[in-house]
């Protein structure tokens, strides 16, 4: 799928947000997404490569939620399913509270602007 842009801006604070969904279209297999993951994420996904069967792969910017917070974050994320049981998927947290992100399931008007709290985000 090729990258979609969202931006969104906050009615209360005027702050503005570029998020990103999807990936690349010369990034159409995992080899090539590689790049867009960091530190240790990177290095595990590298040696599931060279080391097991790829069965599927899911990767690419997704819109995800702290559901403490009501944070929106917009990290690349993968996930990897080999050798016909195993699984990767490593999780995202909350730089606020530390919680486990989970992906965003509704409208961005339902979460918080990460400068000032409130939920008044709409798409501009």
């Amino acid at each position: 799928m090729p990258i979609q842009s969202l931006n969104i801006q906050c009615q209360h604070c005027h702050s503005k947000e570029h998020f990103k969904i999807g990936h690349d279209d010369d990034q159409d297999s995992i080899e090539k997404a590689i790049d867009q993951l960091h530190g240790k994420t990177q290095i595990q996904v590298r040696s599931i490569i060279k080391k097991h069967t790829i069965d599927h792969a899911e990767y690419g910017f997704a819109l995800f939620v702290c559901p403490e917070c009501q944070i929106l974050y917009n990290p690349f994320s993968v996930k990897i399913e080999y050798d016909s049981i195993m699984l990767f998927q490593p999780f995202h947290k909350c730089a606020r509270c530390n919680t486990t992100l989970i992906k965003a399931t509704e409208a961005v008007e339902n979460y918080a602007c990460k400068q000032c709290g409130e939920k008044q985000l709409r798409s501009c």
